[in-house]
């Protein structure tokens, strides 16, 4: 088997029960139907398709600059045409697959158990969602300022996603300037919030987006 990279609502609650998912993806078998793939994010159980090749992978411990995506691919099964009744439903599942994959995380991927922060003027516990994104996008900001000597500053923020987990893997699109007074310039943030605010949020990763091919 080649391998493959598996990456809900917000809650302080959440804990690591997604490791487990993650050892039972590939022992899974659902019915054959075309529609799984097509889940709801309300959805605390998220049906899988058959379809995808997914390995018994569980998340790495989080590093400053290394994406756990790296060196992994998106395969699918050889058979994984039986699972849709016809040609066109497999392609858009595909293709949606692809592009989800391609894009690391920063694009909602309901396999992965990745989903999107919607409304983010609303409340976050004491700021809003904007402002809480805004912070974790600031903070990995900062350490690509300290290793690389540049001088990012965050404008906006574009939109974020999370995955949950013993807290929550958040990625982030926003607005930079690389330089004062400069163009805007589209950057991705990547970090980790613990559960229970015991350990402070870690920045893993923050690049210009257009890195990403």
């Amino acid at each position: 088997m080649m391998k493959s990279y598996d990456e809900t609502r917000l809650t302080e609650e959440v804990t690591r029960d997604e490791d487990e998912d993650d050892r039972s993806m590939e022992e899974e078998s659902d019915s054959d139907n075309e529609g799984l793939w097509c889940v709801d994010a309300e959805d605390d159980d998220v049906v899988r398709s058959p379809t995808i090749n997914y390995s018994n992978l569980q998340d790495p411990e989080p590093e400053w600059d290394k994406d756990s995506y790296d060196g992994y691919e998106c395969v699918f099964d050889a058979d994984g045409r039986e699972g849709f009744s016809n040609d066109k439903t497999y392609a858009e599942f595909r293709e949606y697959k692809i592009q989800a994959w391609k894009n690391r995380g920063f694009l909602e991927d309901p396999f992965r158990s990745i989903y999107p922060i919607r409304n983010l003027d609303d409340l976050w516990t004491i700021t809003t969602k904007r402002q809480y994104l805004t912070d974790i996008a600031s903070l990995c900001v900062k350490k690509l300022n300290e290793e690389k000597g540049t001088s990012v500053e965050v404008v906006s923020i574009v939109r974020g996603n999370l995955k949950p987990g013993g807290g929550w893997k958040l990625y982030i699109t926003f607005m930079a300037r690389e330089y004062p007074n400069g163009p805007l310039v589209e950057y991705q943030a990547k970090a980790v919030d613990f559960a229970g605010h015991k350990i402070p949020p870690f920045p893993i990763l923050c690049r210009p987006a257009s890195t990403i091919s």
